[in-house]
Formats: C-alpha cells, structure tokens, sequence
C-alpha cells in the first residue's frame, strides 16, 4: 500500500478545528470507531472550504458541487471518549483543478492519531466535470494561493 505524506508543510494553507470525542463514538474497544474519524475530517473540510469563501451551499449557489474521487486514511494511534481533539486541515498546493486536503489528526497530548487525505473534484449540479473551474471556484483558489504565499514568506 502506498503511503501518505506524514504531515502539513509549514507554508501551506491551514486551518484548525476542535471536536470532543462523544460517548456514541467509541466501540465496544472503548476506542473512536474508524468511520467517525472520517466525520472529524468532514467537519474540518466544511470550516476550511467556508472560510475561503466556498461554503458547500455556495456551492451549490454557483452550480458546482466537490464530490469525493478519493479517500485515504492511516491510523496511527487510538483516540478515547471525551478526549478534545485538533484537526488540522491545509491545501495540498499545486494540485489544481482538484482540492487535494490533507488532515491530521491530533489527540489532547500533541500525539498524532490519524493522517488523511482527500480528493474532490469540482462538477456542475449534472454531474460533469468542468474542464476549467467556474470563476466562484477559481476565485477560491485565489484565496488558498494568497493565503500560502502569506504564509512563507
């Protein structure tokens, strides 16, 4: 299996949520059962996609919608009920016109528990894929791009 990158690069486009883990997400392990780190990740995509001014229903709004092409997690550690947790999510640069994401994962001591990355391509409302982004989703590039430059330097 192939491996994902290991972390988010000091100069990419970042932003942080926190999540407290819910009793109803733990198994009968007493550890977060896998499928709920996918919705830490969801909520982290919805923050970051908001604040660069492409909310799911701006989305919508504009007649182009991001499904999910591809999906891949590593577990690296367990998280535990009614730990706080910090998703972290950044912009894979260069990877336009897709939105390559990556998250980690990080349990209330500064352990890593769980890396991710996801890949969205941006269609209209019918489900073709366009051959250059709408000027709303270039738009949001923009904003991703400026953001990153801002950071390295």
């Amino acid at each position: 299996m192939k491996r994902i990158r290991t972390r988010i690069e000091p100069d990419w486009d970042c932003l942080e949520i926190t999540t407290p883990v819910h009793f109803s997400e733990v198994d009968s392990m007493r550890i977060v059962w896998h499928g709920h780190y996918l919705r830490y990740c969801e909520s982290a995509r919805e923050a970051y996609c908001a604040a660069r001014g492409m909310s799911y229903t701006q989305m919508e709004h504009v007649g182009s919608v991001a499904p999910i092409i591809r999906c891949q997690l590593e577990y690296l550690k367990p998280a535990q009920k009614s730990q706080l947790l910090t998703v972290r999510i950044a912009h894979i640069p260069d990877t336009q016109p897709t939105l390559n994401l990556f998250y980690e994962i990080i349990g209330p001591t500064g352990d890593l528990l769980c890396i991710a990355e996801t890949v969205q391509v941006f269609i209209d409302l019918n489900g073709v894929p366009f051959l250059s982004p709408p000027p709303p989703v270039e738009a949001f590039f923009a904003t991703i791009e400026a953001a990153r430059r801002t950071r390295k330097t």
